[in-house]
């Protein structure tokens, strides 16, 4: 009888440790590769804590895979959003498979707009990783490890080999001498969603480009309908701008202290002031930079650089930075300082006609207990400059109008009160054109949203009446 139950505690304990080993070893088994689970491989870790949210994209995704394709360890960045689309928390994960041990970190982004994207959705990456071989292909390579990766809008350089899987069609499976030669297909150099496999080395390493088809082509970067078409970024201290809406970037050589340098006499959280840069899409860059405002000027597409500062007496730094050219001779800068009751402030509009060659004063708008945050001009006479005030409380922004260039300025009144409910506030001017005797106004938010509000009149000085409201595109990496 003892003996019976030796052997009937015996089996218990055998289909138990059998059960156990079953369970941890979903973790590893079949139904967990990628290419079986999708992100169900890795999402079935994080989705049970209270900070995952129910609605998101992707922001980073560094997957450790087995030759099989099985995901061992994991970091995974994910940007939640309600039903509505409006942004609520960045939250990140990292899964150590030896110890069995998931952490996870919430945090609120708050230096700039972030905004859901499509071809970043959870359903979406789940429905391209599904598609692609993974085992198929690692079979074919000799890497030491292997680690799949995603994040948003990927710009290959144009000829970069990829396995193209866009259209809908197969993804090739090729040896790592035939992926090299092109034969999977080759990069145009414009923004794709991409997956990649790789050795784990990093980005100087080895690894697989898989091209996929977009969930909205538009969302992705060299639209301008939804990026912005002058813009910068800052990579590992670089700075970079872009003239065509991010399908191109150009270094503008500054060194990582310099760029360091810059965002600090800003204080705003490592951003450039919003029109401290500017590209023309033909070639043209500059960049304000530096404690002391120099302006880096290059006129050939980024092969060489000019720099030329502005020595204009400063009471206190100049955070406040604006540069625009109206065509290849004639372009408008403005500066500006903070302003405190002991040193006051200062602000100062400039003109170049030869191209950036010379720059030269035409005034120095100073009103008390304000600040420039915006300036733009249709033409080599006619301009709008928004102010702001100290505590910058304000839902509107004092405007000033000029007729002469920017050598006199005198206020300028908008129908405020015709503006609808969703235009909840406005902070700068953004542009202003003229056509067919028609001067058009828009007025934006900043990087604090993306609202925009135009105006229209036939005299730059008066008769402003409310045209419409759109969502724009504004910086939102940087």
């Amino acid at each position: 009888m003892k003996k019976r139950v030796i052997i009937a505690m015996a089996a218990a304990i055998l289909v138990m440790a059998a059960l156990a080993a079953f369970i941890f070893s979903r973790w590893t088994d079949k139904e967990n590769t990628l290419e079986q689970a999708g992100l169900a491989a890795i999402l079935d870790k994080v989705k049970e804590t209270e900070e995952f949210p129910e609605h998101g994209d992707i922001a980073y995704l560094g997957a450790s895979i087995t030759e099989k394709g099985e995901v061992t360890d994991f970091t995974l960045t994910v940007t939640g959003f309600d039903d509505q689309d409006q942004y609520i928390s960045h939250v990140g994960y990292t899964y150590d498979s030896e110890a069995q041990e998931l952490s996870c970190r919430e945090y609120q982004e708050t230096a700039l707009p972030t905004y859901y994207d499509p071809n970043a959705d959870f359903t979406y990456i789940d429905e391209q990783i599904r598609r692609i071989p993974f085992e198929a292909q690692i079979r074919l390579l000799d890497f030491d490890r292997f680690q799949v990766e995603f994040q948003p809008d990927i710009q290959l350089e144009a000829g970069t080999p990829v396995l193209d899987g866009s259209g809908g069609q197969d993804f090739p499976v090729l040896t790592w001498e035939e992926y090299q030669q092109g034969q999977g297909g080759v990069s145009d150099g414009s923004s794709a969603l991409v997956i990649s496999l790789t050795d784990g080395t990093g980005v100087t390493g080895k690894r697989l480009e898989y091209y996929c088809e977009a969930a909205d082509t538009s969302a992705l970067s060299g639209h301008p309908e939804t990026v912005m078409q002058m813009d910068y970024r800052i990579n590992n201290g670089d700075l970079l701008l872009t003239g065509d809406a991010g399908e191109s970037w150009v270094s503008t050589g500054l060194s990582s202290q310099q760029v360091s340098e810059t965002t600090d006499t800003y204080q705003r959280g490592g951003s450039l002031f919003e029109d401290s840069y500017f590209a023309d899409g033909n070639g043209v860059y500059a960049v304000f930079y530096g404690e002391m405002p120099t302006l880096r000027l290059s006129r050939d597409k980024g092969a060489t650089w000019q720099d030329i500062p502005f020595t204009d007496y400063m009471p206190r730094l100049c955070t406040r930075r604006i540069v625009r050219f109206l065509d290849s001779e004639n372009g408008y800068a403005g500066l500006g300082t903070d302003w405190t009751m002991g040193s006051g402030g200062a602000t100062y509009v400039y003109w170049t006609h030869d191209g950036g060659e010379t720059w030269t004063s035409s005034t120095e708008l100073y009103e008390e207990a304000m600040m420039l945050d915006g300036l733009a001009f249709s033409d080599t006479s006619h301009g709008v400059a928004s102010l702001q005030t100290v505590n910058g409380d304000e839902q509107y922004p004092a405007l000033r109008v000029t007729t002469d260039g920017g050598a006199s300025f005198t206020e300028l009144v908008l129908p405020w009160e015709s503006l609808p409910s969703s235009v909840s506030f406005l902070d700068k001017v953004d542009s202003l054109t003229a056509e067919g005797g028609v001067f058009t106004l828009t007025l934006g938010q900043g990087t604090a949203g993306n609202t925009k509000a135009v105006f229209t009149s036939t005299d730059l000085t008066q008769g402003w009446t409310f045209k419409d409201s759109f969502q724009g595109t504004i910086h939102t990496e940087g």
